[in-house]
Order: structure tokens, then sequence, then C-alpha cells
């Protein structure tokens, strides 16, 4: 008869068989792209020396099994760059089996180009990536989540991002701030050409748009609303000069507007919002609604926007799935929500503190397709770390038209079971 103690090794041995068994990729999933480089620097530094087939075999095999790893970890390239990434690996990945493959001559062709690409592709990604420093990874949804290896979010599942704790920039104040230029203040009804001035706060030099990184599509968002959170717009400047951008936008309340330019920084690749208010002759005349009703339907040109969570009651720092319904004007569902940056709808959650604000996004992987369609729901998650009303708008296009449906939220405060 087996002693507990022993019945116990042994079934610990079997779980853990059981779990390599299962995850034979795990190992893999932790690397960061610096400790892959590093593996791909090393092997491709012995490429030439290699003669013995069964070893050029092993070496080909191992640098297509490190490139193929590099990526899928390369969450920290965007836009153009993220598809030069994409065709170089590529390259580099048949480089590396015209070397196996060749002869003599060819094979030292194919290794010199396989040394270039790779040094192509090392110059897409920042530099910090490259370097074997300590990593934390932290979900774009969620940043006050940190873990110390690579994943996905134990809460929404997107895939988590690097984050290296050697930076300095690293901080919950904003790097860059915001300056809004007018040449008259807003007019009800009338369109207003603006700009929005960006600089670093530590050196009060101008943002480049290199200087920050694509996010659904476009570097800068700026999202506008009036101090009763009735008015909203989502706009996207264009360069207008050194570190300015210009936008337009028609504002339909007679009430200051705050601007919160959405960006991401490369200094940092951390999310953060730039805010500024427009020059307005009415400053502070409006305010908002006290104890306005929760509401959670919108009707607008007979679509109807249904709002609904998997709880009735939401509460602070609890994140909660939720989804949009839109129903045609006739009563059918709504089959024709179009791609809006790169997803289906988007939200914008405005806190009644006037500062506090949430840019939301649908689940699911990016819409690469301008032609695709979706409906008739949107599944999100909605978070928040403060109580009170939340003004949540949904973005959503309908045969080429963009609605702006309005909600209200009330996030509660956290209940607290009394002590024994």
């Amino acid at each position: 008869m087996l002693r507990p103690n022993s019945l116990r090794h042994q079934l610990g041995w079997l779980l853990l068989l059981v779990y390599i068994t299962l995850r034979p990729c795990y190992g893999q999933a932790q690397q960061t792209v610096a400790q892959l480089a590093g593996k791909i620097d090393s092997e491709l530094a012995a490429i030439l020396s290699m003669s013995s087939s069964t070893k050029k075999q092993q070496l080909s095999a191992s640098l297509v099994h490190h490139v193929t790893g590099l990526k899928e970890q390369s969450i920290m390239v965007f836009g153009g760059r993220r598809e030069q990434l994409e065709e170089k690996l590529q390259q580099l990945i048949q480089s590396c089996e015209n070397w196996q493959s060749g002869s003599s001559d060819e094979a030292r062709a194919a290794a010199e180009r396989a040394r270039k690409f790779w040094s192509e592709i090392k110059s897409l990604y920042p530099k910090e990536a490259l370097q074997l420093l300590p990593p934390l990874w932290s979900c774009p949804m969620h940043q006050e989540l940190m873990k110390t290896a690579a994943g996905n979010c134990p809460i929404c599942s997107m895939p988590l991002e690097p984050i290296y704790v050697t930076q300095p920039q690293l901080t919950e104040s904003p790097i860059i701030g915001a300056e809004i230029l007018a040449d008259r203040p807003l007019e009800i009804g009338k369109r207003a050409d603006l700009r929005i001035r960006l600089f670093f706060f530590d050196k009060s030099q101008p943002v480049a748009l290199s200087d920050l990184e694509e996010t659904h599509t476009h570097k800068i968002h700026l999202l506008i609303s009036d101090i009763t959170e009735t008015d909203y717009h989502h706009e996207h400047p264009e360069a207008a000069g050194d570190g300015e951008y210009a936008f337009s936008f028609t504002p339909q309340r007679p009430a200051t507007y705050r601007v919160w330019a959405d960006l991401r920084p490369v200094r940092t690749h951390v999310q953060q919002y730039s805010v500024a208010n427009i020059p307005s002759s009415t400053w502070r005349q409006a305010k908002l609604p006290e104890n306005e009703p929760e509401n959670r339907h919108a009707e607008i040109d007979g679509y109807k926007f249904e709002l609904s969570f998997e709880k009735d009651v939401i509460h602070q720092r609890d994140t909660v799935a939720g989804k949009l319904r839109v129903t045609e004007p006739d009563g059918q569902p709504c089959r024709k929500l179009g791609v809006v940056m790169g997803a289906f709808g988007h939200f914008v959650g405005f806190g009644d503190d006037f500062v506090t604000v949430l840019h939301l996004h649908p689940t699911g992987p990016p819409v690469t397709d301008p032609e695709a369609r979706s409906g008739p729901e949107l599944p999100f998650y909605f978070r928040s770390n403060k109580t009170g009303l939340f003004r949540l708008f949904a973005q959503v296009k309908i045969e080429g038209k963009d609605f702006f449906p309005r909600f209200v939220l009330r996030v509660h405060s956290l209940q607290r079971l009394p002590r024994l």
C-alpha cells in the first residue's frame, strides 16, 4: 500500500506531466521581445560557421521558431511599421530556409540577406524593447493591472502589453500637455476651425506625429464634450505646423467645451489624456443636471439603441460585461453596423466631475475589412474606478452615417461587509 506522502508525491508529478502535455508552448509565451532577439542575434552570428547539414537544419529550425515567436510578440510596433515588420519577418524566415537548403554560394548569399533583414527588423522596434530590462505587463484597458509575465488580461482577455519599469516616464501623470488655439469664441450652430497644440511638459518641446503610437487607426483621438455632457464629438486632427493639429466641429450648446486628447506616447507606450478647454464667451454658464436619472435607451432617426449589462447595479472597480443592441426603424435587428476606426463601434464615458473620461472598445480582434458588417449586438466591458453618474456615448456607423446615442449610468460605491 502506498503511504499518503508517497501518493501525494506521485499525484504531484502526474499533474505536472499533464500540465506540460497540455501547455507545450507555455515557456515560449513567457519570452519577451528582448529575449527572442538575443537568441536570434546569437544564431545569426553562428550561421556562416555551420557546415554540417544536420547542424544547419537544426539551426535553421531554431531560427524559424524564434522568429515566429517574435512575430507573435510584435505588439509594440504599430501602423505602417507593423506592415513592414510582418513583411520583413517573412523574408527573414524565407532566407533562413534558403540558407539551410541551398548550395554553398546560395547559402552564403541567403545568410547575408538574413542578417540584413534582421538589422531592418530591429530598427522597427522601440530601443527599450530590445534591451534585457525587467519588464512588467499591463492591459491597455485595465492599466492598473500589472503582471510579471506575458499573457492575456484575466479581466477582458486582451493581450497584455509590455511596460518597462526602468522608464522614468511611467507615471500616472501625463507627459504631454495641450492647448486649444482659436481665432474667436464658439458660436452655436457655426463650424469652428481650431487647432490643438501638443507639447512635452519636461522641455516644452512640440509633439510630432512620430512621438505618438497609433491606436485604432489614428495617432490622435479628440474627445469633445460640452459641460452638460450632452453634445459629444470625436475628431481626428491633421498636422498643421510644429506640434499643432487642425480640426473642426459644430457646437450645439451655449456652454463650455472641453477636449480630451487621447494619446499614446512612444516614450511610455501607455495611454494618456491631455485636457484643454476651448475658449468660450459663456464660460461655466451651463452646468450638469443634478440627479439625472439613469437611462439605458436611446432613439435616433428611428433606430433604437438598448444598453444592457450582466449586472443591474454597477460598482466602482467592478468589470462588467455589457452589450449595445441596435434595432432598425421597422423593428428588425440591425445587422448593418459598419467599421469605425478598426471596430464596429466605440464607447466614451464622461464623469460628472467633467474631468474623468473612459474610452472603451468592443471585444474582439481589430476589423481590417472596411466592407465588413456586424450587428445587432456590440459586446464590450465597462469599468470605472470612480463613483457617480457617467454620460456614456456610443459611436456606430450605419449605412455611412455616424450615430452617437447617449446613455446615463450610475456607478455605485463598493459594498463593504460589516466587521464581525
